[in-house]
């Protein structure tokens, strides 16, 4: 591979951009994960022009200031590009063209101004829809030469706004101007105008971009020297440890197949994606509030992870992760999402409190769970609303413990972890409520009247 890597798509075809690149190592639009594997795979130049936006995660902000912090030289124009050099160029990202003008100074917000439909990889990107900032290029330049009006501008500008992304084509100006009236003579000179010069700003967007980077690959440049501090996170150690299966490794399987399969075949699919939601949302507040996990915590979970899964020995460990498709750091990595979200947890636990009622009528337990308590509170009217003892009832705090264990759960690692994942903050509360099931659950049938 050569060291200039440019992310190229819809936006401009391989063939045209090797006119301008000739020795340049093209690759299909950014997703997360890409712009980490070309840092390490030796880019010295990386420019994003095309990158996904809803099939695959997107090119994350963190990598590109990764490839930056690694001396590496950024630059993006025309589409995803455009959109991160906007937001990234405080920080050395280049950013190139109209669109990445507009995005940086306010003009443009949505990510929809450049988002389009395309036929895969085999069929060379091929467009299928138009980008708004086309559409929003083409109608600006066919009123300034007078071939539309005010009115007619705005009216097509706002309705092809409105539609979804995958939908805006010039083929929709016929049905506008039908339905809003709009005067046939300036709708067949917009469309003439189109037809014959092909409005495509992120066409020309990406032919400035490749230009400014021959300009700058001819001539020795020093590294990128970085005036921030790449700060690493959990979640740049996820991303790192998702793409570990990068070409020369194991062929790893892409995130949207797992998840198209889990959606179509899995019985718990909707509890699967709510639990990955979980995992996402809670690293994310960890993150914000700046949670830190205390390496001893973590080898909590990660202990009581190991026994409710089996993984006892060594081998048992070693075959499980081999059969989830798991190295020692991407297990390190999940033991700390765990660890995590017990934080996030524990930190948030007055509002976690509060929507418990809805989650268990959400599950449809939660009449099952008021109908216990309520009965828990009528066997505790018998002793007068005086809590008792263990030793009230015959039996020791110890054997108490051994019973709810052989009933319910084994305490695994140990009972203060387990207090912890249950979220009890002091041992009698917990001790109280397994008397009260105890109670509960021995009460001598009453008899009949």
């Amino acid at each position: 591979m050569t060291s200039t890597h440019v992310f190229l798509g819809p936006s401009l075809s391989w063939n045209e951009a090797r006119k301008v690149l000739p020795n340049t190592t093209f690759l299909p639009p950014a997703k997360a994960g890409d712009v980490y594997l070309a840092v390490k795979g030796g880019a010295m130049v990386i420019a994003i022009i095309d990158g996904f936006f809803e099939q695959v995660p997107s090119v994350w902000h963190k990598e590109i200031l990764y490839a930056l912090s690694r001396g590496v030289h950024v630059f993006g124009a025309a589409s995803m590009g455009a959109l991160r050099a906007a937001e990234l160029y405080p920080f050395g990202m280049i950013g190139v063209g109209r669109i990445f003008e507009a995005y940086r100074d306010g003009v443009l917000e949505d990510d929809d101004e450049v988002v389009v439909a395309h036929a895969s990889q085999d069929l060379n990107f091929q467009v299928l829809s138009e980008a708004m900032v086309n559409l929003r290029d083409g109608l600006s330049e066919a009123f300034s030469r007078g071939l539309i009006s005010q009115k007619t501008h705005d009216t097509i500008l706002q309705e092809t706004k409105r539609r979804n992304y995958a939908d805006r084509t010039w083929l929709l100006v016929p049905e506008i101007a039908q339905n809003e009236r709009l005067p046939a003579i300036e709708v067949q000179a917009l469309l003439t105008f189109v037809k014959t010069a092909r409005p495509n700003l992120k066409r020309l967007d990406a032919l400035e971009l490749l230009a400014e980077i021959q300009r700058f690959t001819g001539h020795p440049h020093p590294p990128f020297e970085a005036r921030f501090e790449f700060e690493s996170t959990v979640f740049w150690d996820q991303l790192v440890a998702s793409v570990r299966t990068a070409p020369g490794l194991t062929a790893g399987i892409p995130v949207e197949a797992v998840r198209s399969y889990v959606g179509v075949v899995e019985d718990d699919a909707e509890m699967i994606f709510e639990g990955a939601l979980l995992l996402y949302l809670a690293v994310k507040e960890a993150h914000r509030v700046g949670i830190k996990i205390a390496p001893e915590k973590t080898a909590q979970v990660a202990m009581r992870f190991r026994q409710s899964h089996g993984l006892l020995t060594p081998a048992a460990t070693e075959a499980w992760l081999s059969k989830n498709s798991l190295g020692e750091v991407e297990f390190s990595a999940l033991i700390e999402v765990l660890a995590i979200v017990e934080a996030v947890a524990k930190h948030h636990s007055a509002g976690l409190d509060a929507f418990l009622p809805a989650e268990l009528q959400r599950r449809g337990r939660f009449a099952s769970v008021t109908a216990a308590i309520s009965e828990k509170r009528r066997v505790l009217a018998d002793f007068g609303n005086t809590f008792p003892s263990a030793e009230d009832l015959g039996i020791t705090t110890d054997a108490l413990l051994q019973w709810y264990e052989a009933r319910f759960r084994n305490f695994g690692f140990s009972l203060e972890a387990h207090l912890e994942a249950r979220r009890f903050s002091e041992p009698t509360r917990f001790v109280r409520e397994v008397l009260s099931e105890y109670m509960r659950e021995i009460r001598p049938e009453e008899e009949p009247i």
